[in-house]
């Protein structure tokens, strides 16, 4: 590196070189061309310049991690224990990894697709600490299937019921039996609907969504030549 303050050369003692004389009418002043700086500690905001612009901190990136939960955790609301590993610099800017357990709170009606978000507690990288994303994933239920705030079951009914009624009791997600009762034919594809007793709605506590009951009659697959006739008689 060239200093810029030196005079010396063939020439008088205050002459200026043409290096120096280039770097004046460029903005350099008299210290000359640019002396790049490079810090060896991780973390510490990357490559600098002395007596020019600073470059651009890499930019830490955000990690994304799903959190599968039942419709039961859901509804309830749950604080789930998540562990995780990350890597940090210690003091002598080694490269470490660590043991870490996250408490993750999950608010009742919590929908999927919904972050749960924690600032640097993510790997340890040139710019700073990564950010973690919890992303909530609904897990399959047996008898539910979830549409907003509303909680839909489907009953299975047999032909000769829908068409001359019936009587059937269905557990709820909070485990409360609900009786349904009906006297007349049910249409194929029909429902009703049951309100509060779906999901919470997280934005509006002490609320809940609907809970609806599809019904799928069922059909037989072959009648005799005798039951068609005595339907045709019926109907």
């Amino acid at each position: 590196m060239r200093s810029g303050a030196a005079g010396g050369g063939g020439g008088g003692g205050g002459g200026m070189e043409e290096d120096d004389l280039l770097a004046s009418i460029l903005g350099g002043g008299a210290g000359g061309g640019r002396t790049r700086m490079r810090s060896n500690f991780p973390g510490a905001g990357g490559e600098h310049f002395r007596g020019g612009a600073r470059e651009a901190t890499p930019e830490v990136t955000t990690v994304e991690r799903a959190l599968p939960l039942t419709l039961e955790e859901l509804y309830n609301g749950v604080t789930k224990k998540m562990k995780i590993k990350r890597k940090t610099f210690d003091e002598t800017g080694k490269r470490t990894t660590s043991d870490q357990v996250l408490e993750v709170p999950i608010k009742p009606g919590l929908k999927k697709g919904s972050k749960i978000k924690f600032k640097g507690v993510g790997d340890q990288e040139e710019g700073g600490k990564q950010d973690l994303h919890f992303i909530v994933e609904e897990k399959p239920h047996p008898l539910f299937v979830r549409d907003g705030d509303d909680l839909i079951h489907t009953l299975e009914l047999p032909l000769k019921d829908a068409l001359t009624g019936w009587r059937r009791t269905v557990t709820t997600i909070d485990g409360k039996q609900l009786t349904l009762d009906k006297a007349g034919p049910t249409a194929p594809g029909s429902s009703d609907s049951y309100p509060g007793q779906g999901m919470p709605i997280s934005k509006k506590p002490g609320e809940r969504g609907n809970f609806i009951i599809k019904y799928n009659v069922k059909f037989p697959t072959t009648l005799t030549a005798q039951q068609k006739q005595e339907l045709k008689k019926i109907l």
